[in-house]
């Protein structure tokens, strides 16, 4: 291009104001007539899957055990046989599994309400693999397996086999960019994924969680800051210079002659610009002299009891707060991302009890069950939120992980895997069952590519897949979503209603 050429294209960029550059229109033919949402929740450092959802009828149970190096006393994984909360999956009989003990409120959406249902053995694969292809490096196989970067890399992009700088929510958004009518992305992120929420055409937008005080929301904070120029300058300014918030919106209004000085200023107002309309979409304000300080009440109250010191829960109020505010926020599709991290459980998946005087090891308390508590509190809250305002069955929620871990324990936890087990909930969720086959938890199968290791049975291209036919994806679209969907005889689970 030579410079002219260049000059008249970076003018016409210039001119656009980015404003937002959140909704590029274009015929598409992903379904976008009512509200849907999908939620997807990554627990981050590869969640114990073989504790989370264990077979507790007595061979089954003895293998899980034996496998695990046996209970917490003898250094091993396996979770006493009566702590485990029994379900039973649709036609493999009645208690022949359990949850994990922490996980009592997931266990009634699993078989009361039958909202919930689980994934077994998924991950990513660039091919269908058998344990002898495994070990032959016969097929292709996903680059630098049990590594966290990587894994969390594949999860989020889906292109194991391509130096993505996309991700399938990212992806996803731009299929869907005609449901949002406003200034607000259907792409929506509180717990990191950066390279998931990236799209093409489609910038996402990024809330803060529920904050709280005095057992409630705190009312002084909204979940769409804007940057406050008095807080983040530290400002002492005095005469015409009190009102720096004004000096920087209106210097973002300024042309510049300089391209990047205007895209940056661009991006600052339509920042500015998509907060202030999410927070009047959301909330009634009351500013002095009315009120002694600013005070935000969402105008559509969330309903259920949220609990306040849980890191998750906070993020899924703030979800279920833009959900109950959809109409205003002008979006027929929404994809949100939140996460909870601290899985990377190698040394620290214990926790003790004080038996006789002595501490003893113990798996019903440590960092695993703490986590799968928060999980467990916070999908119920969320799930409970999505009923209570009569919109569940258009809400799904879906789990990822960087990888499930080894079934054979090292001493002290456990450690990198590949397949894991995974949760969807939602009002229409085909739930109370297992969308795939249990894998069996022996050392030494064809499932074991090496320490318990499991070998995916299930691409998580077909898992993602599934949710984004649901949400509205066409074949076409979900074959651009999912570029290595093709290569897989099953590209779908019986997973929604």
């Amino acid at each position: 291009m030579d410079r002219r050429n260049f000059m008249r294209s970076a003018a016409s960029i210039a001119a656009v104001p980015l404003l937002p550059p959140f909704s590029i229109s274009s015929a598409n033919a992903a379904d976008v007539s009512d509200y849907k949402a999908l939620v997807c929740v990554f627990l981050f450092g590869g969640n114990d899957n073989h504790n989370m959802i264990v077979p507790i009828t007595g061979a089954e149970y003895n293998a899980y055990s034996a496998a695990r190096g046996g209970l917490a006393e003898a250094n091993g994984l396996a979770l006493p046989l009566g702590s485990l909360l029994p379900i039973s999956p649709t036609g493999l009989g009645a208690n022949s599994f359990g949850l994990h003990p922490a996980m009592t409120n997931l266990a009634t959406l699993f078989n009361t309400d039958k909202k919930l249902a689980i994934v077994p053995n998924a991950g990513p694969l660039l091919a269908p693999t058998t344990l002898a292809q495994y070990q032959g490096r016969s097929v292709p196989l996903p680059p630098q397996l049990f590594s966290h970067s990587d894994m969390q890399m594949h999860w989020q992009t889906m292109r194991p086999d391509y130096p993505a700088d996309t991700g399938w929510g990212g992806r996803m958004a731009d299929v869907f960019r005609s449901a949002s009518s406003g200034l607000l992305p259907v792409s929506t992120g509180l717990g990191g994924g950066n390279i998931f929420m990236k799209g093409d055409l489609v910038t996402s937008y990024t809330v803060t969680p529920m904050k709280y005080a005095g057992g409630g929301i705190d009312t002084s904070s909204r979940i769409a800051r804007t940057a406050q120029a008095d807080i983040s300058w530290n400002w002492t300014g005095s005469g015409m210079n009190r009102y720096p918030q004004d000096v920087f919106v209106n210097n973002n209004n300024e042309m510049r002659a300089n391209l990047l000085e205007q895209q940056y200023a661009n991006v600052n107002k339509a920042s500015l610009d998509v907060g202030a309309f999410v927070t009047n979409a959301m909330y009634n304000v009351c500013s002095a002299p009315a009120c002694n300080s600013t005070i935000y009440t969402l105008k559509n109250a969330v309903p259920g009891t949220w609990p306040t010191t849980n890191r998750l829960a906070a993020q899924l109020h703030s979800v279920a707060a833009m959900i109950a505010a959809r109409q205003a926020l002008g979006v027929t599709r929404q994809i949100f991302f939140v996460s909870l991290g601290g899985f990377d459980n190698h040394g620290d998946q214990f926790g003790s009890v004080n038996v006789g005087g002595t501490s003893q090891k113990t798996l019903l308390s440590g960092k695993h069950f703490d986590l799968l508590s928060q999980l467990d509190g916070a999908l119920n809250a969320f799930y409970r939120a999505t009923a209570s305002m009569g919109i569940a069955n258009k809400v799904t929620t879906m789990t990822m992980s960087d990888f499930g871990r080894t079934l054979r324990s090292n001493g002290q936890g456990s450690d990198h895997g590949w397949g894991g087990h995974h949760l969807v909930l939602g009002g229409a969720v085909n739930g109370g069952r297992f969308a795939g086959t249990f894998p069996p938890v022996a050392l030494g199968t064809s499932s074991d590519v090496g320490e318990g290791r499991l070998l995916p049975a299930v691409s998580s291209d077909a898992y993602a897949a599934t949710l984004a036919s649901w949400l509205g994806a066409s074949a076409s679209e979900l074959a651009t979503i999912f570029p290595n969907l093709s290569r897989f005889s099953t590209q779908s689970l019986n997973l929604m209603l």
